[in-house]
């Protein structure tokens, strides 16, 4: 039973210890039982009698066997102690091995993933590598294009100017239109070269707003020089500010040849379609160059063209609006498009340079309209903003004035569905007549009339406006839009005036789109202003630098 198992280090195995007790037990006993067994030894040593009896040398004899009992106990218990310890050491041993073999197979698999990951970074750095070969190319040939350009830019309009004089003093010298005719194309043509130049001239820039910036402060202290000489000040090299509602118009021009003209003494232009709404209001004139402004807005449009889809077209709704008007010394101009909403995350990336939404089978944008857009209201210290336009669910209260006499109020409930909304007649629950009406929803909602119509008033349930009063013919069919928002209308009636069943359709308008805004001050803002435009941020910004110098002059931490 003797015997000991050295512990392995750092591993918790019990070991097996020597049988102490019953060793020397037997011993002891060993000797007990030799000394009452010999006579001579009885006689040698003063034993007393009583000790050598047999029940004393059975006593001696038990107590031997209870403490060898015991030890046997103490062993069986230590080695079965020991054989679980073994046990759990060759569980972890197998979890060791089986976390090795799976580290091995990790190690293997991420040293794939690694291979790949260098092939991939080293592509890409070919890529950026080679982009920025292509960068610097092509600025060596925008430089070469720019110097080739200005050649070609002055023998063209050097031609074109002595054509238009030839032309101009020809139709002085008589009364032939064709001359007159003629003499307006040089000028047209002359005004599309000067436009061509501003085009090559700004995508041949460094940085498109700080060269727009530049020659905003020179156009700034021509007309600053302008005012303050008045009429005594010397001729100008060339025109510092423009007609914002002139040079939209021009804009206008370039996406759509149908455009009636605009008069130049005209203060306030406007035209109403089927898909277009335009809305040109008088504002001051903006400093720089007018091309530029006409180049925004041409981007702006073109854009809005895309994504106006076939849907607002097939629906007989305004589909783009365009709108310019004066707010605080600013000429704001809207654009608006029925079509999708612009995703949040693509929001942040659309004026970015080769970021663009257009994904289609025919076109692929290359990321430069939006980009261009940017850059040049940066560059006039301005703000362009995008935002979603949503169609609302709301209530209408109709007030019918018929031409007998009576009076019919209506509520028509609008709600969505799938985006799209739907009308529901929800007040009265039957019409005067004692027939029920079509509580269903509808695209449109059909109003039965006993007589004919002559006047509606319209109160929206979440609309702050006065209601919108509309008149209507004794014959004819007539529709109306909503008066208070002409550029995208909430609503749109239509009536039937039949003699025997005249009947009115109320049609809630899908309006989702979305909405740029610019906004852009004028030359006068900017002289009577003198101001800088302070960031929104600004104030913790000043609190951030305050306490960086105070940490760094030792007064706070």
């Amino acid at each position: 039973m003797s015997g000991e198992h050295a512990d392995t280090p750092g591993l918790p195995v019990r070991k097996l210890r020597f049988p102490w007790p019953s060793a020397l037990a037997g011993l002891l006993a060993g000797a007990c039982l030799l000394v009452m067994s010999e006579p001579s030894l009885v006689a040698f040593y003063p034993i007393p009698a009583d000790w050598v009896r047999l029940e004393v040398k059975l006593a001696v004899l038990g107590g031997f066997m209870l403490v060898l009992l015991i030890d046997l106990w103490r062993y069986q218990r230590r080695y079965q102690a020991q054989q679980a310890d073994l046990k759990r050491l060759g569980q972890r041993l197998d979890d060791l091995r089986r976390r090795n073999r799976q580290l091995r197979l990790k190690v293997h698999t991420y040293s794939g993933h690694t291979d790949k990951l260098k092939l991939f970074i080293s592509d890409k750095l070919l890529e950026y590598i080679e982009y920025d070969e292509k960068y610097l190319h092509f600025k060596g040939i925008a430089a070469e294009v720019r110097h080739n350009g200005v050649i070609s830019f002055d023998k063209v309009q050097t031609a074109l100017q002595q054509a238009a004089a030839s032309v101009n003093a020809a139709s002085r010298a008589s009364t032939d239109t064709a001359a007159d005719t003629a003499a307006a194309d040089y000028r047209e043509a002359l005004d599309a070269m000067r436009y061509l130049w501003d085009l090559l001239d700004l995508s041949t820039a460094d940085n498109l707003a700080l060269h727009i910036g530049n020659l905003l402060y020179e156009c700034e202290e021509h007309y600053y020089q302008r005012m303050l000489n008045g009429d005594t000040a010397a001729p100008l090299p060339y025109e510092p500010v423009f007609s914002p509602p002139r040079a939209a118009w021009r804009a206008l021009n370039l996406v759509r040849a149908d455009l009636p003209p605009m008069a130049d003494d005209e203060a306030d232009f406007k035209l109403e379609e089927s898909q277009w709404f335009i809305h040109l209001a008088p504002v001051d004139e903006l400093l720089g160059n007018e091309n530029h402004f006409v180049l925004l807005l041409d981007n702006l449009l073109k854009n809005a063209q895309f994504f106006s889809g076939k849907r607002a077209k097939r629906s007989g709704a305004i589909s783009i609006a365009l709108t310019l008007r004066e707010s605080e010394g600013h000429a704001v101009v809207r654009v608006y498009n029925r079509g999708p909403h612009i995703p949040e995350e693509d929001g942040a990336r659309l004026f970015q340079l080769g970021y663009s939404t257009r994904r289609s089978r025919d076109h692929h944008g290359r990321g430069l309209g939006l980009y261009f857009a940017h850059e040049i209201v940066k560059g006039h210290d301005g703000r362009i903003d995008i935002r979603n336009i949503h169609t609302r669910q709301t209530r209408y209260e109709l007030t019918l004035e018929l031409r007998n006499g009576e009076s019919i109020a209506r509520v028509v409930e609008v709600s969505l569905n799938d985006g799209r909304p739907q009308c529901r007649i929800v007040s009265p629950a039957s019409n005067d007549d004692g027939t029920e009406l079509d509580e269903k929803l509808t695209g449109k909602a059909e109003l039965p009339l006993p007589s004919g119509l002559k006047r509606v008033t319209i109160t929206s349930s979440d609309d702050d406006s006065t209601p919108a009063v509309v008149e209507f013919d004794p014959t004819g069919k007539q529709v109306r839009l909503d008066p208070d928002h002409p550029e995208r209308p909430h609503w749109r009636i239509t009536y039937y005036p039949a003699r025997k069943k005249p009947r009115l359709g109320f049609e809630a308008m899908d309006i989702n789109g979305v909405e740029f805004e610019v906004s852009l001050p004028t030359a006068r803002h900017r002289l009577e202003s003198g101001e800088a435009t302070l960031d929104e941020d600004i104030d913790a910004e000043m609190e951030r630098l305050d306490e960086r110098i105070k940490v760094s002059s030792g007064q706070g931490r």
